[in-house]
């Protein structure tokens, strides 16, 4: 078999992992294995497999993807202790290769399409498969009634599916699978744990800050200090009270940044130096390390950094899950899935020329329009943690029958 690389279909060093040759060995104990096509399909399992190693620390989790991804977003987001290969292709030879040296208690199947092979292979190991995040659009459910023994035979070999939709509930139903095993559970997002915070802290800043409005800049790189200014400077001009809470990439930069901010003569606090950001304040430069939970909390719009200049945003879910209304770049890096479908979802904006952020904050600084935004990420946040919340529970429930 010819290993697709020439096309950029596969990454030439791991093309054998295609034929089902393991470049990693199997690590002892229990493994559960997830499978999906790619990445942009994968970026919730990342935080599922944290959940599932909190609740259980011996267990092994492998992913397994189909599409090659130049930029390896998904393995700089999964956990140390999770494995990634490239999965088998659809012929007996490599899925028989492949399980055989794996030898999964459990698969976790979150791919949008029914491969006849691979499934098949598990159904001769016995090897139980839930389906999670299933989706059958109309136009998919058409296509498999041309072949309609052999999409009921593949959906009778999972022991459950969580549907995404109600469509995708409905047409699994109608192409075979058993009524029983069908659950609308809605679509697994990804989510973020809040970040932890000082209560007495919060009340206190919020009694100083009192009506005045504030917004937030997480993780600024140097070369978006300028444009963050600025746009302070023009939305300051409609809001005279308007504060801004700019946290720096580095921490350790903060005091220099504090010192060029007053020379260019705003009126500074720096949060290390525990200076008070009392009334007449009109930045303050939060350099604690630990404390963003505090500051998402604070401010109802928050824009991310390094999403116009940098290479390492922060996960735009840490401020959705804090009812932050989100406004970010056109450079996401590794979240853009994450920062896209929080857009989609009406919790997020994107600005894609950096000239607009100014009148992108002004319109969010409309207290309806932010409780509007930061309703929806609340949201988006909520029904992920419920899903994943069904997802563990499915999973520890099936390997518990198996005795495992």
């Amino acid at each position: 078999m010819v290993i697709r690389s020439e096309a950029g279909q596969e990454e030439p060093a791991r093309g054998p992992e295609r034929l089902g040759e393991a470049s990693l060995p199997r690590p002892e104990g229990p493994l559960v294995w997830f499978h999906t096509g790619g990445e942009s399909e994968a970026m919730a399992l990342p935080e599922l497999i944290a959940r599932l190693g909190l609740e259980r620390e011996d267990l092994n989790m492998l992913v397994t993807t189909e599409r090659f991804s130049p930029h390896h977003q998904l393995e700089a987001l999964l956990p140390q202790t999770a494995l990634h290969q490239y999965a088998p292709y659809e012929v007996p030879q490599a899925v028989e290769a492949f399980l055989e040296h794996w030898k999964p208690d459990l698969a976790v199947w979150a791919d949008r399409s029914l491969h006849p092979v691979m499934l098949s292979g598990m159904a001769e190991e016995n090897l139980p498969v839930v389906m999670i995040d299933g989706r059958m659009p109309d136009e998919a459910g058409q296509r498999w009634r041309w072949r309609p023994g052999m999409v009921k035979v593949l959906l009778r070999q999972f022991s459950h599916i969580l549907a995404a939709d109600a469509q995708s509930a409905r047409n699994l139903r109608r192409l075979g699978a058993s009524s029983h095993r069908v659950e609308l559970s809605g679509y697994l997002q990804e989510g973020s744990a809040p970040l932890p915070y000082v209560e007495s802290e919060r009340d206190y800043l919020a009694d100083i800050f009192a009506a005045r409005p504030v917004w937030l800049a997480v993780s600024v790189a140097p070369g978006e200090e300028t444009l963050i200014i600025e746009t302070h400077r023009q939305a300051s001009r409609r809001s005279h009270r308007l504060m801004l809470i700019l946290v720096p990439e580095c921490s350790s930069d903060g005091p220099a940044l504090a010192a060029r901010l007053h020379e260019d003569g705003w009126r500074v606090a720096l949060r290390s130096t525990d200076d008070e950001p009392g009334a007449d304040v009109q930045i303050l430069v939060a350099d604690q390390p630990g404390e963003l939970g505090l500051w998402y909390r604070l401010a109802p719009v928050t824009v991310m950094g390094q999403t116009f200049e940098g290479q390492a945003p922060r996960n735009p879910h840490e401020a959705a899950a804090l009812g932050s209304a989100i406004l970010f770049g056109p450079h996401p890096a590794r979240f853009g899935e994450r920062f896209n479908r929080l857009a989609e979802a009406g919790a997020a904006r994107r600005v894609p020329d950096s000239s607009k952020l100014g009148d992108e904050l002004e319109a969010l600084l409309s207290p309806e329009r932010a409780a509007t935004m930061a309703a929806a990420a609340w949201e988006v946040s909520t029904s992920g943690a419920e899903v994943s919340d069904r997802i563990c529970e499915l999973i520890m429930d099936t390997l518990d029958r198996r005795g495992v």
